[in-house]
């Protein structure tokens, strides 16, 4: 993969987020697209059999969630967080034994997202489930499936190493760098907009 270090700060958006990583970024860019396209099908997939699915098989899968009514809003923030922080860093890294589990998080979370609001808008209706997905969603999940993508590139790095090429101490080097520095710091975001922005847009637009 390309190389993460560059001389100062890409311009544009990428730059903005990534700083000198942004080059890096940029080579795990068709690993991401293919990320997001299998989320995105899974999801619609999800959406349209929610009512053959479990949501209890897919959450075993995924690690139950607790009741968050019964948690004050520092909870609910320290919760999500490690929730996302923890899940991301371990299917990233499960890239070493190849990149199919990192591309199957992807899709997994995809299918349960749509299983999800299935069952949420059978309650509460297509709009509240957009409300209360899209204004944390629009960064937890890109960056959700940027760590899927750096996984994949770990698992490529590995075969390329088996063939001669490239170092994978290397490449794990970037990826752990790439997670601490920039994916951790976005859940940080994403998990503070889900507790503050979300909530808020709810009741704007009249769903509480």
């Amino acid at each position: 993969m390309t190389g993460y270090r560059g001389r100062g700060r890409p311009a544009g958006l990428m730059g903005f987020l990534f700083g000198g990583q942004a080059d890096y970024v940029k080579g795990l860019m068709p690993l991401f697209g293919l990320c997001m396209g299998l989320f995105v099908f899974s999801m619609v997939t999800g959406f349209y059999m929610g009512d053959r699915v479990s949501m209890e098989v897919l959450e075993d899968m995924l690690g139950a969630f607790p009741d968050l009514t019964e948690m004050d809003i520092t909870l609910i923030f320290l919760f999500i967080l490690l929730n996302n922080v923890v899940k991301s860093f371990v299917w990233m890294v499960l890239g070493v034994i190849g990149s199919a589990p990192p591309l199957f998080f992807a899709i997994l979370n995809g299918f349960f997202l749509g299983s999800f609001s299935y069952s949420v808008s059978l309650e509460q209706g297509l709009g509240f489930t957009a409300a209360a997905l899209i204004p944390h969603g629009i960064v937890e999940i890109p960056t959700i499936l940027l760590s899927s993508a750096a996984g994949m590139a770990l698992g490529y790095a590995v075969v390329n190493s088996l063939r001669g090429r490239g170092s994978v101490r290397q490449e794990f080097a970037r990826v752990i760098m790439l997670f601490i520095s920039r994916i951790v710091p976005l859940l940080l975001v994403s998990a503070l907009l889900e507790v503050t922005l979300t909530p808020m847009v709810i009741v704007l637009l009249g769903y509480v």
